[in-house]
């Protein structure tokens, strides 16, 4: 990990109740409190419902959000990071049904969580990111995904629900992009920016098939002109992927003209970190 990074905050991690990760809730805690990092947010996926189209768990069973909170608030009481330790969850805007998005982020709030992060990982219930699921792919015109994920990434992002907005351009995981994604960008940062909420640059997509940050440079820069604020993230799934490549992060934003870093502490409080 490299030193540099010591003053930033890894804002998106999961755990092995997720799923698909590899190390405990402790694991994690403890390779972040090794970390050059000031701190971090773990954010699980909250629970999904049945019907969403996957070979594997993606998300926590119900009834597992308590005792992960739980979990998190006894290693923060003794954890040297303290109240840099954040409870968050990651949640699913569900574009057939918008108000059991808000009903999980609710009860996510209810239960303790502090930070919540937005995404869309289904049009439908098709996991248009899932590697078990990307023939699907072949079916699809491109221009018509992306044309429904921005629409329903827009409807998401001003809701009021969501804390941060995840790997914004998600769909190009894959290598599926558009001729010319810049119209979609542009709706997208506006929306971001008339709505006040946070958005993540993501070191993830640099270990994906895309091999690029999330967003893409040219989306990056106009949610930057725009006035957009930015989170750092990993989106890490194993212990080894905490704070992974934020060095290309940093470098990125700093092209775009972003000096600070947000670090959402829950409530609506956030520090501001400089970059």
């Amino acid at each position: 990990m490299d030193t540099q990074i010591r003053r930033f905050a890894d804002c998106h991690m999961h755990t092995v109740l997720c799923g698909h990760a590899e190390h405990s809730i402790e694991e994690m805690v403890s390779t972040l409190e090794a970390s050059s990092l000031v701190g971090g947010i773990v954010t699980e996926h909250l629970p999904l419902p049945d019907s969403v189209d996957c070979d594997r768990v993606v998300s926590m069973y119900p009834g597992e959000l308590p005792s992960y909170v739980a979990a998190l608030q006894v290693l923060r009481e003794r954890s040297p990071l303290g109240e840099n330790l954040v409870v968050g969850a990651e949640a699913d805007w569900r574009d057939v049904d918008p108000q059991w998005t808000m009903r999980s982020v609710q009860d996510a709030r209810a239960a303790g969580v502090e930070v919540v992060l937005g995404s869309v990982h289904l049009l439908g219930d098709w996991a248009f990111d899932d590697p078990n699921r990307i023939e699907l792919w072949d079916a699809k015109d491109v221009d018509e995904v992306w044309d429904q994920y921005f629409t329903a990434w827009c409807c998401a992002a001003s809701s009021g629900l969501f804390d941060v907005m995840s790997h914004p351009d998600l769909p190009k995981k894959f290598g599926h992009v558009p001729r010319d994604p810049r119209p979609y960008y542009e709706q997208a940062a506006q929306v971001a920016a008339e709505s006040g909420v946070l958005c993540e640059v993501s070191t993830a997509g640099l270990r994906k098939p895309c091999a690029e940050l999330y967003p893409a440079p040219l989306f990056l820069a106009e949610l930057a002109r725009r006035g957009v604020s930015f989170t750092l993230a990993s989106d890490a799934h194993s212990k080894g992927e905490i704070g992974s490549q934020f060095e290309v992060a940093v470098k990125a934003l700093a092209t775009a003209g972003v000096t600070q870093q947000a670090f959402p502490k829950g409530n609506g409080e956030v520090d501001w970190l400089p970059l």
